[in-house]
C-alpha cells in the first residue's frame, strides 16, 4: 500500500483520486487546504503528497517550500497537482521544490502508473515533469 497524501481543495477532484488510486494500492488522506496538508503530513507519514497550487488559505508554493524545510517531508516527492498546464506552471512548480507536475484533469487509467513512476524517479534522485499532459 502506498499512502498518497492529497492536498485539494476541490471535493469532487478528491473523491475522484481517492476513487481511482484505492483499487490500485493506494491509501489515499485528503487534506482540503494547505495548513490541514500541512498537519495530516506529519501524522499520516506520506509516501507520496499532491498538492494543489491554487488553494484558498496558503499557496501551493508556500505549502511545498513548507514540506521541504521539515525533516518528516523534505525528501518525500511532492507533485503539482493543477489545472494550470502551462510551461511557465510547470517550471514554476519545479523551481518551488516540487518533483513533478500533473495537470487537471487526469488521464484515469494512466494515473496510478504515472505516480508510482514518479516515486521511483525520486527514488532514484530525479526530478521531471510528468508525461501526463501528453497521456491526454
Amino acid at each position: 500500500m502506498v499512502t498518497l497524501l492529497l492536498i485539494e481543495d476541490d471535493h469532487n477532484t478528491a473523491r475522484m483520486v481517492a476513487k481511482v488510486l484505492t483499487p490500485h494500492g493506494f491509501t489515499v488522506h485528503h487534506a482540503p487546504n494547505g495548513l490541514t496538508g500541512l498537519q495530516l503530513a506529519r501524522e499520516v507519514n506520506p509516501q507520496l503528497i499532491l498538492v494543489d497550487m491554487d488553494l484558498p488559505d496558503l499557496e501551493g508554493k508556500v505549502v511545498v517550500s513548507r514540506l521541504r524545510g521539515s525533516a518528516e517531508s523534505a525528501q518525500l516527492p511532492i507533485v503539482a497537482f493543477t489545472a494550470e498546464c502551462s510551461a511557465r506552471a510547470k517550471r514554476l512548480a519545479l523551481a518551488f521544490g516540487c518533483d513533478a507536475f500533473i495537470s487537471k484533469p487526469i488521464d484515469t487509467r494512466a494515473f496510478p502508473e504515472q505516480l508510482r513512476e514518479i516515486m521511483t524517479r525520486k527514488k532514484e534522485g530525479l526530478s521531471h515533469v510528468s508525461k501526463a499532459d501528453s497521456l491526454r
